[in-house]
């Protein structure tokens, strides 16, 4: 069966989440849904990896198997017709049946979006966490450095994670400050735990507002204590932003 790789972007707010949930709209259940009507036959979405409640995306992907082949211009035009204005396909390719969406990923690029300003944003509610507090981000980009490299990030996720492995590795974390009051923390790393991305944000915000020292990183990393670390961020100023792949599968070039 030909396999396709979907590029998909949506907006989280009103999703559960990416993956299928009973009695809950979710990313999967849409595209499933879209694809049901389209091709006239039940297919499974395999995504990347899956986003909370609320969390955005701008680069997610995932693979589909499909009867026959088809045309993808069609394709494309016609599943973005039937889905809601909030979910998109941006691209769509062939792809070799060895493409795994979620197994052959080698990098995922994740940024968290903060409004660092005296007062609230109407515009940007749904997709920046708003701090009215003065940040000192010097010091939360020296902490961030910490988390760079291979460590057990068991102290930065979720009680209800699942048992994956929590052993990650952080190749880059850049804190953008694009204006006076919009900042970005973007991280890439091969996998990510559980809200880890989110625990991440929270404890450097906690940093920048000076109730935590930057030493709790460490200490962290060492002994594995969630509670040692800040609140988890809310899940509207994330966005799923890239997953990288093996050059060999030319994806989405």
């Amino acid at each position: 069966m030909p396999r396709i790789a979907l590029l998909i972007e949506y907006i989280g707010n009103n999703f559960h989440g990416s993956q299928a949930q009973n009695n809950q709209r979710t990313v999967q259940g849409d595209l499933e849904q879209a694809l049901l009507i389209y091709l006239k036959t039940k297919t499974t979405v395999i995504f990347s990896g899956r986003t909370d409640a609320g969390v955005h995306a701008s680069g997610q992907v995932a693979h589909i198997d499909v009867p026959s082949n088809i045309d993808l211009h069609k394709f494309i035009w016609a599943i973005n017709g039937i889905l809601k204005n909030d979910v998109a396909l941006r691209k769509v390719q062939f792809v070799d049946n060895s493409f795994h969406a979620r197994y052959s990923a080698i990098e995922r690029s994740y940024v968290y979006r903060i409004l660092n300003a005296r007062q609230r944003s109407p515009l940007l509610r749904k997709t920046h966490f708003f701090i009215s507090a003065p940040l000192d981000i010097a010091k939360m980009e020296v902490s961030s450095q910490k988390l760079i490299g291979c460590h057990d990030f068991k102290a930065f996720k979720s009680s209800n994670s699942d048992t994956s492995t929590s052993i990650c590795t952080i190749n880059s974390i850049k804190l953008i400050n694009l204006h006076e009051e919009c900042l970005e923390v973007i991280v890439k790393a091969d996998h990510f735990v559980y809200n880890m991305m989110r625990i991440i944000v929270g404890s450097l915000i906690e940093i920048g507002l000076n109730k935590l020292e930057p030493a709790t990183i460490d200490k962290a990393i060492i002994n594995g204590n969630r509670d040692c670390l800040g609140p988890t961020a809310p899940a509207w100023g994330l966005e799923l932003q890239a997953v990288k792949y093996p050059p060999q599968y030319n994806l989405f070039c």
